[in-house]
């Protein structure tokens, strides 16, 4: 449980760091992001911070499921969503304009739980369900079933990438879809046994580095 004092105090931190921004991508959403005219863009580390602020970028995996899912509606219309490893909260506010049952995000970084509150709001949705425990850590199945969970650029190397494949495995089928985006990393060579791509995407953002294309795949059930 993430207290409300923690919550304001890393918000304050995040307005006073970030701009509003939208993506060419998904320009129905509004997000508090950093840009070039924020301090934070240019340094490799933050000396306040616990974590890197990833969350402060909307990756290329993010943004293509962001809009597979508004593109998809059927995907998540009246179900639970899980989005792991939430970063700004894209996919979730994507997800419950869609018309998602419930969205719940899960970041290990409190202060990306901060910056999905501050997104929520801003895109004039009630707030998600947070959890910044480390869930693919978890031997538990998810509950509840008829979930439509999502990962976004999560495949960023071998022990992430391993760590997921075995979670994936006991969650899927039960009812549950999962969504993995990604614009290509290496780390998706330890799943492509189980996924299906879906759909592609061009993307031209400069904040995505050397990534101009990402695409959305689908885990297969069993």
């Amino acid at each position: 449980m993430i207290s409300k004092r923690v919550l304001q105090r890393s918000q304050e931190l995040i307005l006073k760091n970030t701009k509003v921004r939208t993506k060419g991508l998904v320009p129905e959403l509004s997000l508090q992001l950093l840009d070039k005219s924020c301090p934070w863009y240019y340094q490799t580390e933050v000396p306040e911070l616990e974590h890197d602020p990833f969350w402060s970028i909307f990756w290329p995996g993010g943004q293509v499921l962001s809009r597979f899912v508004l593109d998809n509606e059927k995907v998540v219309k009246h179900r639970n969503v899980m989005d792991i490893g939430c970063g700004c909260g894209a996919l979730g506010i994507a997800a419950k304009k869609a018309g998602a049952k419930s969205v719940l995000c899960n970041d290990i970084d409190q202060l990306a739980m901060a910056a999905v509150q501050l997104n929520f709001k801003l895109n004039e949705l009630e707030p998600a369900i947070l959890s910044a425990e480390d869930l693919l850590c978890s031997s538990s199945k998810i509950q509840p079933r008829n979930t439509s969970i999502f990962l976004g650029d999560m495949f960023y190397d071998e022990e992430m990438a391993e760590k997921i494949v075995a979670w994936c495995l006991r969650n899927r089928g039960i009812e549950n879809d999962i969504f993995i985006g990604d614009p290509g990393r290496w780390g998706l060579d330890f799943i492509r046994d189980y996924i299906t791509k879906v759909a592609e995407y061009d993307i031209s953002d400069d904040d995505c580095g050397e990534f101009r294309t990402a695409a959305v795949f689908k885990f297969d059930s069993d």
